[in-house]
């Protein structure tokens, strides 16, 4: 127990020592390091129903992306890659496969050879997105 709360103490001070001035007064008068994180969360994911608006927004967002017709290929993978960090850091994964998919059909038509070639030479469901970039 006494270990635990020596941890405890570790912990929050930690958490203190991390985060800028501006923020620490809504974590000064926490006594633990779980309330700390708890308020921290929330403060910056929201509740539930805050987070499920957010992944409802962003997830419409990933569907409606297309790139622009003055856009390279690898500035809009950067901008699909940004809106799937940001799903996943409301803890809903995303799977590599729908990220390479909405590359290939977003990508101009212009490249059709390339992803013809792909789609046909690679099993889609195999491949990673930190190994599959656009360039």
């Amino acid at each position: 127990m006494k270990e635990n709360k020596k941890k405890d103490s570790r912990t929050l001070y930690i958490l203190q020592q991390a985060i800028d001035d501006a923020i620490f007064p809504r974590i000064m008068d926490v006594t633990n390091a779980k309330d700390a994180w708890s308020t921290l969360q929330e403060e910056f994911q929201g509740n539930d129903k805050v987070c499920a608006i957010k992944l409802q927004s962003l997830g419409q967002g990933f569907e409606l992306i297309k790139i622009k017709e003055s856009e390279t290929v690898k500035d809009y993978y950067s901008r699909i890659k940004e809106i799937v960090s940001q799903i996943r850091a409301y803890r809903k994964n995303i799977f590599d496969k729908k990220i390479i998919e909405k590359n290939l059909i977003s990508i101009p038509h212009s490249f059709d050879v390339i992803v013809i070639a792909i789609e046909r030479t690679k099993d889609l469901s195999t491949l990673l997105v930190t190994t599959y970039e656009f360039s």
